[in-house]
């Protein structure tokens, strides 16, 4: 039998993320001061945050698409200009993959993050290697990609994601910013993690943590 992720186990594992967010907000800060407003933590964690607090008092119905579509849209309306729109993309996206299903595993999670990352590259008009999200997100898909063709168990894809996704994150250092406010400081960007692509992570980290757990 394929091991699968339920409706209540995905809830659980935003709440894990949301609370990552709260412990990291000001060290994302800190990674956003030298290249943007400094308020990237912040500005992340309200979001979930505020997702985390409905996500306790709504009643959600039993379709992971249709919770996925909602988190985008309150982290698309509460999250900022710049970081709200994208990550509510990559949640809506992703969303629309899994529409109507109760359970997610191995053979939908490729598709789902894959959507994620293509919304993203529309919504923010860039590519893997310009020093944002993606360079953690696109990693992290690939992972999952192979650990199917591969046919892991769910517990080693999501292993393998979230360390693929570490490592973009961490490549980011030795990027150059190309999109946002900070690519106007050019070279100077160079050995600094991009906040959105720590976030990414960190949201990616606390979600493997906790579904793995669960697996066991």
């Amino acid at each position: 039998m394929k091991e699968k992720i339920n409706l209540s186990q995905v809830i659980e594992a935003i709440k894990a993320a949301a609370k990552k967010l709260d412990k990291e907000k000001r060290y994302l800060d800190r990674l956003d001061s030298p290249i943007g407003d400094g308020d990237h933590g912040r500005t992340i964690n309200n979001a979930f945050q505020k997702i985390s607090s409905l996500l306790e008092k709504d009643k959600v119905d039993n379709d992971i698409g249709r919770l996925l579509w909602g988190i985008g849209r309150t982290l698309a309306l509460s999250a900022g200009a710049a970081t709200g729109p994208l990550y509510g993309t990559a949640f809506m996206e992703a969303g629309k993959v899994v529409e109507g299903k109760s359970e997610i595993g191995l053979e939908e999670l490729p598709g789902m993050v894959k959507a994620a990352e293509e919304g993203i590259k529309r919504r923010g008009k860039a590519n893997v290697g310009e020093k944002t999200m993606l360079d953690t997100l696109h990693p992290a898909a690939e992972a999952l990609k192979d650990s199917l063709s591969k046919n892991l168990s769910l517990k080693d894809a999501l292993q393998n994601m979230k360390k693929a996704a570490k490592e973009g994150m961490e490549s980011t250092r030795d990027l150059i910013s190309q999109r946002g406010r900070s690519s106007r400081l050019g070279e100077r960007t160079k050995g600094h993690i991009d906040p959105g692509a720590a976030s990414c992570y960190f949201i990616i980290e606390a979600m493997v943590d906790f579904l793995i757990n669960k697996l066991v």
